[in-house]
């Protein structure tokens, strides 16, 4: 876990000379808006890996006695984004990591003779950050984002005889990504991303391709 602080660490550092510099720029083209519209969907990919069985079985700790079976899944987000110039925007989106399917650990299995028992868990929410460009061509860019996820977490497990244990959780982690961007049009991009959040301590990432719309001003 230690390269993650490191990564946040480089991340400030190369930031915040990006972000001044941005600042200190022209603003963006009057042609188009500063407002713009984006698509995003890809696969969302979590540890999956077992945590440490609780001696105490109840609602509050079947999350923490689940074996993850299925770690990827579809997900997708959209945003919109003002931009202050052709470098430093604001992005306000909601991102929908998608839905984890889970079985209990074999051992609870065996000590509570549980013959057939799963949940499913979705996580989603609204994300607020800045996104600093860095062109590489004409048509080419690179970006890189970071902010806030203020994220919503429902579990619902239920076993063989029909009984049902539900439960919420809801809270705010840092997340932080990269990604590339191809103009197709003068107002039209194709976008190529990754992002890694952080949900309740467990990193969650998300691969997508999507689309880019900027407003034209008439």
């Amino acid at each position: 876990m230690s390269g993650v602080p490191a990564l946040r660490v480089l991340l400030r550092t190369l930031l915040i000379p990006l972000g001044c510099l941005a600042a200190a720029t022209a603003s963006a083209d009057d042609a188009t808006s500063p407002w713009s519209f984006g698509t995003q969907l890809g696969w969302a990919q979590g540890k999956g890996n077992s945590a440490p069985l609780s001696s105490d079985l109840s609602t509050f700790s079947l999350d923490t006695s689940a074996t993850f079976g299925e770690k990827s899944r579809i997900g997708w987000r959209v945003f919109t984004g003002y931009r202050f110039t052709d470098y430093l925007a604001v992005h306000v989106g909601y991102t929908d990591l998608g839905k984890v399917e889970s079985k209990l650990a074999e051992a609870v299995l065996d000590s509570f003779q549980i013959p057939e028992s799963g949940s499913q868990q979705t996580i989603r929410g609204v994300d607020v950050g800045v996104q600093l460009k860095v062109p590489l061509g004409e048509r080419f860019a690179m970006e890189l984002r970071g902010g806030k996820y203020y994220w919503d977490a429902h579990t619902q497990t239920t076993n063989s005889w029909g009984e049902d244990f539900r439960s919420s959780r809801r809270d705010s982690d840092a997340f932080f990504g990269a990604g590339m961007e191809l103009a197709l049009f003068e107002e039209f991009s194709a976008t190529l991303g990754w992002t890694r959040y952080d949900v309740g301590g467990a990193p969650v990432h998300l691969w997508t391709i999507g689309t880019l719309y900027r407003f034209s001003v008439y």
